[in-house]
C-alpha cells in the first residue's frame, strides 16, 4: 500500500453537518488551456441526414504508459465523404498523455492507437492480465482491440482476437462473468444500416420530427443483436451470446452498457441501455448463463410502462443504503429515469427525487454519480445535446447545457444552476468520463462534443472534505481487479463503489475507485470483496491519500 498525501482541510457547518465549499462555480472547462481543444470530431455533414451521424462518440481515462497519470482518449467519428474517398485525411482518435502539469500532448502518432474507423465506443481493461491496459473501440464498420506493449504503443490485434464484429457496434464494456480470471466483453450493438435502404428525411413516419424532416430511425429500421465474447485465453475471444443465454432475439437498438452486481451476490450482472425499445437487466446464475429480468426486477421501462429512448447509464449507491441504483438517460420531452435498487427490485422514483421536471426538455447521454464534492454523498452529471440540428430555435435546442445535481442526503437532487455549475457553454455533448486527472482528490470529466471541441470540467473550488482513492491489483482475479466491490466505512457513514470498465454513454472511467470522506478524519474500515469471494480488511488509514492494495497483501 502506498500513495501520495495532500493534506486538504476540513471544515463543518454546525447547522447542517456538511463541509462548507468555498464560493464560486463547481467547475471551470480547460480543454483549451489544457491542449485537449486540438482534438475536434468530426461525425458526418452538418445537417445530420442519416441516424449514423446523429449520436457521436465516448472518451477514455487511462494511464496508459504506467507514469501514474491519467491520460485522456477521445474517440472520434468520421463522414460518408471520408470513408468513401481514400484520398481524403482519415478522421482518427487521439490520444492525449498527461504531463503532470495540467497539460496534455497529443501522441496518438508515437504511440499506435489509431482508429480511422468510424468510431463510437470505448472500454479500457487488461484483457490478458500482463500489467498494461489495452483499449477496445467500437465503429460503425469493424471494432477494433489494441493491444499495449507496456512501453507506450499499441498493437492493433483484432483479427487475431476475433473480435472484428461489424456493422454497427456502440457501447461495450468488460467483466469477467464466469469468474475464471479473465476478462471477458459485451458489445451492444444499434441498426443495420446500409445507406442504400435508408429512407430519405422526412419520407415516411419515422423520418419526421414534430413534423419536421430529420434523419430517419431507429424505429422503422432493422436492429442488431448484441455480441458477448469469452476471454479464451492466449489472446483469442469466442463469441458465446446464444450459448450462455443472452438471446437478443428482439434485435434491439442497443446504447451503453454497464456490468453491475445488483442484487449483491458477488456475481456481475449486466445492464443495457436500449433505445425505443425496453431496457435489459442480464442477470448472472452463477453458473456461466444469464436470465433476462429487466421487467422482473422493474428496470426496463418507465414507471407508467413506456418504453423510453434510453442512451445512457450511470451506476452508484447515491443514497448510500449498500445497494446499487441506476440512472439512464433518455430522449427529450421524457425524463432521465432513476432507478432506485431495494434489495434487488428497482423503483422508478425519479420525480420523488427531484430529477424529472429538470431533464425535460433536454436529450441526455453520458452520466455518472460521482462525489465531486468530497461530502461522501455522489452528485449526478447528465451530458446533454440534441440530434436534430433541425429543431434549433423551432421545438428545441441542438445544443444543450451539460447538468449538474446536488445530492441533498435524503434521496433527492437540486440542480445546480448552469452559473453556479459552471457549465455556462452550450454545446451537443455525447459521451463522458471521470477521473482525478491531478491525483489531488478532485473529480474531473471529460465529455466529447459532436463536431466540436471537448470539455475538461475541473474543480474550480476547493472541496473541503476528505477523499481516499483505491487502485486494488488482482492476483487470482482478473489484474485490474473489474468486478471487485469496495466498502469504505468513515465518519459515521457506509459507501459502496464497485471497479469497472464501461458505463456512461460509450466511455470509461478510470478504474481506480474514489470516496468522499466529508469532515471523516480516518478511516474506520475498508472491505474488499474480490471476485473469487474472497474478502479483505483494511482498519485505521489516513484520509487523503490513494492506497494501491494487491489481492492477498492486506492486512
Amino acid at each position: 500500500m502506498g500513495g501520495l498525501c495532500f493534506v486538504i482541510p476540513v471544515f463543518r457547518d454546525g447547522k447542517q453537518g456538511q463541509p462548507v465549499l468555498a464560493p464560486g462555480p463547481w467547475f471551470v472547462d480547460a480543454a483549451r488551456r489544457a491542449g485537449l481543444a486540438a482534438f475536434h470530431d468530426t461525425c458526418g455533414s452538418p445537417a445530420k441526414d442519416y441516424l449514423v451521424e446523429t449520436v457521436g462518440s465516448g472518451v477514455a481515462l487511462f494511464d496508459y504508459n504506467g507514469d501514474g497519470l491519467l491520460d485522456v482518449f477521445l474517440v472520434n467519428g468520421s463522414s460518408f465523404e471520408v470513408l468513401e474517398n481514400p484520398r481524403l485525411p482519415r478522421a482518427s482518435s487521439r490520444l492525449f498523455r498527461n504531463n503532470g502539469d495540467g497539460t496534455f500532448t497529443d501522441v496518438t502518432r508515437e504511440s499506435g492507437l489509431i482508429n480511422e474507423g468510424w468510431g463510437m465506443g470505448v472500454a479500457v481493461a487488461d484483457y490478458d492480465n500482463d500489467g498494461h491496459r489495452d483499449v477496445f473501440i467500437t465503429n460503425f464498420g469493424a471494432n477494433a482491440l489494441f493491444h499495449n506493449n507496456g512501453d507506450g504503443t499499441f498493437t492493433n490485434v483484432t483479427r487475431e482476437a476475433g473480435l472484428e464484429g461489424g456493422n454497427w457496434s456502440t457501447g461495450c464494456a468488460w467483466a469477467d462473468y464466469d469468474r475464471d480470471g479473465r476478462l471477458d466483453l459485451y458489445v451492444a450493438r444499434y441498426v443495420d444500416f446500409d445507406r442504400a435502404r435508408i429512407p430519405r428525411p422526412g419520407s415516411d413516419t419515422y423520418c419526421r420530427y414534430h413534423d419536421i424532416p430529420v434523419a430517419c430511425g431507429p424505429q422503422g429500421l432493422p436492429g442488431l443483436a448484441d455480441l458477448l465474447y469469452h476471454n479464451e485465453g492466449g489472446g483469442k475471444f469466442r463469441e458465446v451470446s446464444a450459448e450462455v443465454g443472452v438471446r437478443d432475439t428482439d434485435r434491439a437498438y442497443g446504447f451503453a452498457v454497464v456490468w453491475l452486481d445488483f442484487d449483491n451476490d458477488g456475481l456481475p450482472d449486466l445492464y443495457v441501455a436500449n433505445d425505443s425499445v425496453p431496457n435489459f437487466l442480464w442477470r448472472n446464475k452463477g453458473n456461466g448463463t444469464f436470465e433476462e429480468i429487466g421487467f422482473e426486477a422493474g428496470c426496463a421501462v418507465s414507471a407508467d410502462g413506456r418504453a423510453q429512448s434510453s442512451m445512457g447509464i450511470a451506476v452508484g449507491d447515491y443514497d448510500n443504503d449498500g445497494w446499487m441504483d441506476l440512472l439512464v438517460t433518455n430522449f427529450s420531452e421524457d425524463y432521465n429515469t432513476l432507478y432506485h435498487n431495494d434489495h434487488g427490485q428497482f423503483e422508478d422514483v425519479t420525480f420523488q427525487a427531484g430529477l424529472g421536471a429538470a431533464s425535460y426538455s433536454q436529450l441526455g447521454w453520458g452520466a455518472g454519480f460521482v462525489d465531486f464534492d468530497n461530502d461522501g454523498w455522489k452528485e449526478l452529471l447528465v451530458a446533454n445535446g440534441h440530434i436534430y440540428p433541425q429543431v434549433e430555435g423551432i421545438t428545441n435546442s441542438y445544443r444543450q447545457a451539460n447538468q449538474l445535481f446536488r445530492n441533498l442526503r435524503n434521496g433527492r437532487f437540486a440542480v445546480v444552476s448552469d452559473k453556479e455549475s459552471g457549465f455556462t457553454e452550450a454545446r451537443s455533448s455525447r459521451g463522458a468520463a471521470f477521473g482525478d486527472l491531478a491525483n489531488d482528490g478532485r473529480m474531473a470529466i471529460v465529455v466529447n462534443n459532436i463536431d466540436q471541441v471537448p470539455f475538461l470540467y475541473l474543480t474550480a473550488r476547493r472541496p473541503t472534505g476528505g477523499w481516499v482513492r483505491f487502485k486494488l491489483v488482482g492476483v487470482k482475479t482478473n489484474r485490474d481487479a473489474i468486478g471487485a466491490r469496495i466498502s469504505v466505512k468513515a465518519g459515521g457513514l457506509t459507501q459502496i463503489d464497485e471497479v469497472r470498465s464501461g458505463g456512461s454513454y460509450l466511455s470509461s472511467s478510470d478504474v481506480r475507485v474514489h470516496y468522499g470522506l466529508g469532515g471523516a478524519s480516518v478511516i474506520d474500515q475498508v472491505e474488499i470483496r474480490w471476485l473469487d469471494g474472497s474478502v479483505e480488511r483494511l482498519r485505521a488509514l489516513a484520509i487523503n491519500r490513494e492506497y494501491t492494495v494487491r489481492q492477498g497483501g492486506a492486512g
